[in-house]
C-alpha cells in the first residue's frame, strides 16, 4: 500500500510538471506614450509589484514583466497566455489618464502575474491598488493614494498629499510635503520627514514618526507603541495599550489618552504650555519651568508662562513629563 501511495504521488507530480513546462518563466515588455503634461496614473495588480518613478516631462514609459504562475489551478496553456499578455498588456491611455491593470480574463489571471515599473512626469498624480504586491512610489509631486491587502509599501520624497490604506504589511515613508493619512489593520509604520499633517488609524503595529513642519498629528491605535518626534502642531493620541513617547514644542493643544500604557512627554526647553496630567498609577514632572501642584497621581499647572493645553490621561500607566 505504501509503494502504491508513493507511486501515485510520483505520477501526480510528474503530470503536474508535464503540463506546467512554463512555470516561473518571465516575459518582459515595454511601452512608451507621449502625454500632454502630468498624468493621472491608475495602476492595479493582483500579486504583481508596482514601482512608480519620475521620468521625462510629457512622456510615460511602462516597463513590465509577465510571470507564469505555479499552482494547481494554472492553465496548461499558461505560457501561451503569458506571451499574449506580454504582446498586448492591459494598458489604456485616455487623454491625461493612464490605466495599467491585471489580466482581464480569468484564465490569464490564473496563468500569470503582471508587475509594473512606471516612469511618469514628476508632477503626476498616482493611484495604485494591489492585493499582495509590494508598492514603491518615489519623487512624485502630485497626490498619491496607495491601497493594498497585504504588502510592503515604500514611499519617498513625495510632494503632495498621500493616502495609504492596507490590511497588513510594513509601511515606510521618507519625506512627504503634503498631509499623510494611513489606515491599516496590523502594519508597522515608520514615517520620517513629514512637513504637514499626519493621521493614523491602526489596530496593531508600532507607529514611529518624525515631523519637520507645523503639521497636526492624530493617531489612534488599539495596542501599538507610538513614538512622535519633532511635533510642533496639535496632537491627539489614543491607544488602549502600547507605550507612548512624544517630543516637541506645542503651538496648539495636545491630548494624549491611554488605557494601560506608560506615557513619556519631552518638551523643548522653550516650551510654554498649560499642563494637566492624571493617572491611577503615577505622574512625575521633571521640568525646571513647571509651576503648579504635583501629586502622586496628578499634576496641574504651567510650564513657562503657559500656553496651549497639554492634557495627558492614563488609566493605569505611568506618566513622565520632562525637558530636553
Amino acid at each position: 500500500m505504501k509503494c502504491c501511495s508513493t507511486l501515485c504521488l510520483v505520477l501526480f507530480f510528474g503530470a503536474f510538471v508535464s503540463v506546467n513546462p512554463a512555470a516561473a518563466q518571465r516575459l518582459p515588455f515595454e511601452r512608451a506614450f507621449d502625454v500632454p503634461g502630468p498624468v493621472d496614473l491608475e495602476v492595479s495588480t493582483i500579486r504583481g509589484k508596482i514601482d512608480v518613478l519620475p521620468g521625462e516631462a510629457g512622456r510615460v514609459v511602462v516597463t513590465g514583466t509577465v510571470t507564469v504562475r505555479v499552482g494547481w489551478d494554472v492553465p496548461a496553456n499558461a505560457l501561451d497566455l503569458a506571451e499574449k499578455a506580454a504582446k498586448a498588456p492591459p494598458i489604456e491611455v485616455s487623454g491625461k489618464t493612464v490605466r495599467l491593470g491585471p489580466p482581464i480574463d480569468d484564465a490569464t489571471r490564473r496563468a500569470v502575474t503582471i508587475a509594473y515599473q512606471v516612469r511618469v512626469p514628476p508632477q503626476s498624480a498616482v493611484r495604485s491598488t494591489s492585493d499582495s504586491g509590494a508598492t514603491a512610489v518615489g519623487r512624485i509631486s502630485g497626490a498619491v493614494a496607495v491601497r493594498t491587502q497585504s504588502a510592503t509599501i515604500d514611499l519617498s520624497s513625495l510632494g503632495g498629499a498621500v493616502t495609504v490604506t492596507t490590511g497588513s504589511g510594513e509601511v515606510n515613508v521618507d519625506g512627504v510635503g503634503g498631509a499623510l493619512s494611513i489606515e491599516t489593520g496590523s502594519s508597522r509604520i515608520t514615517a520620517r520627514g513629514l512637513a504637514a499633517a499626519f493621521r493614523v488609524r491602526t489596530e496593531t503595529g508600532e507607529v514611529v514618526a518624525t515631523l519637520t513642519g507645523q503639521g497636526d498629528v492624530d493617531v489612534e491605535t488599539g495596542s501599538s507603541a507610538i513614538r512622535l518626534d519633532g511635533v510642533r502642531g496639535s496632537v491627539v493620541v489614543a491607544t488602549r495599550s502600547g507605550r507612548v513617547i512624544v517630543e516637541g514644542n506645542p503651538s496648539r493643544d495636545w491630548a494624549l489618552t491611554t488605557g494601560s500604557s506608560n506615557v513619556e512627554v519631552t518638551l523643548d526647553g522653550t516650551a510654554a504650555v498649560q499642563l494637566d496630567a492624571a493617572s491611577r498609577s503615577s505622574v512625575r514632572v521633571e521640568h525646571p519651568a513647571f509651576k503648579g501642584t504635583s501629586e502622586k497621581r496628578r499634576a496641574s499647572g504651567t510650564i513657562g508662562p503657559g500656553g496651549p493645553l497639554v492634557r495627558i490621561t492614563s488609566r493605569s500607566g505611568q506618566i513622565h513629563v520632562q525637558h530636553n
